[in-house]
């Protein structure tokens, strides 16, 4: 029988109150849930890598997004189209359409707040998948293939902290920002002529 393993994994937020956000949305969240290569935090007794090849062949088309690994804290999923996911050369790349439920607000709030930093994903290994060396001050584990991504969740203490989770800013947002750096660059100019 397999194992279910949990990891959390640190992560950048960015949120967004995007006008075309999907029905139901108070905005968005993406970032991170795994990021290969990277190093677990120094507080398990083993360090762990999740490798790149560790998504290669795994169907990831019915992946949940949780609030603290919890089903009854449902944010989002892939086959309700609430939930993007894509792996690329960095990792598994997450984009979540918030619901407007009291627990999307509260985490998105958190979320923004930065409050909740950290994501985590459940997954099993594939037979054979890992591998283990013994190093020093303790034994490094090598996740080459993942069988199956269950859930990522959102949590407030990741085992990697090179995650991210991030609010997504729309283009009018940026254009405001832009403009307003640029007038304070300009009066700040003047004002020291």
């Amino acid at each position: 029988m397999d194992k279910t393993v949990e990891r959390n994994v640190g992560i950048d937020v960015e949120i967004s109150a995007k006008s075309n956000k999907v029905k139901g949305s108070i905005g968005e969240l993406s970032g991170y849930a795994i990021k290969f290569n990277k190093p677990s935090v120094a507080e398990a007794p083993f360090t762990e890598y999740i490798m790149s090849t560790a998504l290669d062949h795994v169907d990831i088309s019915k992946v949940l997004i949780l609030y603290d690994h919890n089903y009854a804290n449902v944010l989002g999923r892939v086959d309700a189209g609430t939930l993007e996911l894509n792996v690329d050369n960095i990792g598994l790349k997450f984009k979540v359409q918030v619901p407007d439920t009291s627990l999307g607000r509260d985490v998105y709030a958190n979320v923004k707040a930065g409050n909740l930093k950290g994501m985590s994903f459940g997954f099993t290994v594939a037979e054979g998948g890992d591998s283990w060396k013994q190093t020093r001050p303790k034994p490094t584990r090598f996740i080459n293939q993942i069988k199956k991504v269950s859930e990522i969740s959102i949590v407030s203490l990741p085992a990697y902290d090179d995650t991210s989770v991030n609010v997504t800013r729309d283009v009018d947002a940026f254009k405001h920002y832009k403009e307003q750096n640029y007038r304070q660059k300009v009066k700040y100019y003047l004002d020291h002529i």
